[in-house]
């Protein structure tokens, strides 16, 4: 065996030995992971945290809504309100 394999052998189970220890290991009654959540809720508003997701959820929607839409059934969507569009022909009248 090279020292390699060897190194490697000894990382994974230490790897592995520390996430059995977390995830089941006890310390003041509560698993180290439980800790760690607790801190986690303490520290994070959760209710910032449900809007960030919910503003995500919307832009992948929105994005997946303009990209999935076809060109030959749909027209595209107007972004510019009529009071901009009949400014634009204004100026673009003036300009002639």
């Amino acid at each position: 065996m090279s020292m390699g394999a060897l190194k490697f052998i000894v990382w994974t189970v230490c790897a592995v030995g520390l996430g059995i220890f977390l995830s089941s290991g006890e310390v003041d009654g509560r698993t180290p992971l439980q800790h760690m959540e607790k801190a986690w809720k303490r520290a994070v508003k959760p209710d910032a945290m449900d809007r960030v997701k919910d503003g995500l959820e919307d832009a992948y929607e929105d994005a997946k809504g303009a990209v999935s839409r076809t060109t030959d059934a749909a027209a595209p969507r107007e972004r510019i309100s009529a009071e901009d569009r009949a400014a634009v022909n204004r100026i673009i009248a003036q300009k002639k």
